[in-house]
């Protein structure tokens, strides 16, 4: 029995292995005597996006047999060859592939050797194109609502915009050049302004702004039209030094040495110290002041600058009257001599509570506060304040610096 078993179990086995020979070898039959190599596949790829085109990129394998790469989209129907220059890993291949659509891509890239064998394939996804239709969303950078522009004391003109959107990565500015020449600059995206040193007045200033869908895009995007920036109007200051004290009757008088030419010395406390302006006694409100400017002129705005130790505090001016003469009354009365050309209110940036300021409000208040005057009031030679409220609801008053500005 033990001599049978073992017949048999050599007799399986041979059989066995019979069969493994016969079935072994038959991949060959498909490979036709042939191996399968595969080339090395791209690392690192990646892409970034452009105008109606895509730009992708990978890092080579370092098999130096790889001869070329073929990029394939639309379920390959699409396809672009490019050669292998370089077999070094830590080199870049970029391709771009142009004449695409608005629209998402999937494109796949296979590395081929000088056999035509070909690499697993590497696939790179979601590549969004952009076009007319990103395009025709984009709007021009903002302009500063508040000061668009300003002529600066060497006659240049600086236009003021809000803070970039964070995408946007120029504002190409066209001007007339004083020569009747069109020119063109560019705002930084960083930059909140520009200047203009040779603009012809009177003349109109267009922007328009570009911006990149992605980080990375290979190409910007122009607001499809430029926009044209809020009309110049030249604006100068008047000249301080033909201005003069002008006492009436009924004027408020000056106090502690703070005197009203103090108000014209062209000191704002800007260049530090405590400068000296204009104070009065404590006699109650409303309080009034008159000032000669030495010229007729229909002012535009003004500026005034606080005493800067008492910000939007104490005697600093709150709510007071500009009123403009040609030929005051010499008994100080407001008559018809008198035009009021309007009432102000001072504003503090933050509207804290008194007694607390914030970095904005100390920078509006030292730059000096702008007032602008209404369009339509007549020239004049002499200015009248009329104070009604100060911001610490004094009987009294204090200022630094005033400065006018007419347009030409």
């Amino acid at each position: 029995m033990k001599i049978i078993n073992n017949i048999a179990l050599i007799c399986f086995t041979s059989l066995l292995i019979g069969g493994c020979k016969k079935y072994g070898d038959d991949y060959k039959d498909f490979l036709e005597d042939t191996e399968i190599k595969y080339p090395g596949k791209i690392q690192a790829a990646g892409y970034n996006t452009g105008n109606l085109r895509a730009e992708l990129f990978w890092r080579p394998s370092p098999d130096p047999s790889i001869t070329r790469y073929v990029v394939s989209w639309n379920n390959g129907v699409n396809k672009l060859e490019v050669a292998a220059a370089t077999h070094d890993p830590k080199d870049t291949v970029k391709v771009i592939v142009p004449d695409l659509n608005e629209y998402v891509y999937a494109f796949v890239v296979v590395s081929y050797d000088n056999e035509g064998n070909k690499s697993i394939s590497t696939e790179i996804n979601n590549v969004r194109v952009y076009g007319a239709t990103y395009t025709s969303t984009l709007l021009n950078r903002g302009v500063n609502a508040t000061e668009p522009y300003q002529f600066l004391p060497d006659g240049s003109l600086q236009l003021n915009f809000n803070k970039k959107d964070t995408l946007n990565v120029a504002t190409t500015i066209r001007y007339t050049n004083s020569t009747g020449a069109t020119e063109e600059k560019e705002l930084l995206p960083e930059d909140n302004s520009i200047v203009i040193p040779d603009y012809k007045p009177g003349t109109t200033i267009q922007y328009r702004s570009s911006y990149i869908p992605e980080p990375g895009s290979i190409d910007s995007f122009n607001v499809a039209q430029f926009t044209d920036f809020p009309t110049i109007i030249k604006v100068t200051q008047l000249d301080k030094s033909l201005f003069r004290t002008y006492k009436l009757p009924t004027d408020i008088n000056d106090e502690y040495g703070w005197k009203l030419e103090n108000l014209w010395d062209n000191n704002d406390g800007t260049g530090g110290g405590d400068p000296a302006g204009f104070h009065t006694g404590g006699s109650g409100l409303p309080q009034w002041f008159t000032i000669d400017m030495g010229q007729t002129a229909k002012p535009d705005h003004f500026r005034l600058w606080q005493r800067d130790n008492a910000l939007y505090d104490v005697a600093n001016l709150k709510v007071f009257e500009v009123w403009g003469s040609n030929s005051p009354n010499p008994d100080g009365s407001f008559d018809n001599s008198w035009t009021k050309l309007e009432t102000f209110t001072s504003v503090k940036p933050s509207g804290l509570p008194r007694g607390q300021l914030s970095d904005a409000d100390r920078a509006f208040a030292r730059a000096g506060e702008k007032f602008t005057f209404p369009a339509g009031i007549p020239e004049v030679k002499y200015l009248r304040f009329k104070v009604l409220e100060t911001w610490g609801g004094t009987n009294y008053i204090h200022l630094l610096e005033l400065s006018f500005f007419k347009v030409n």
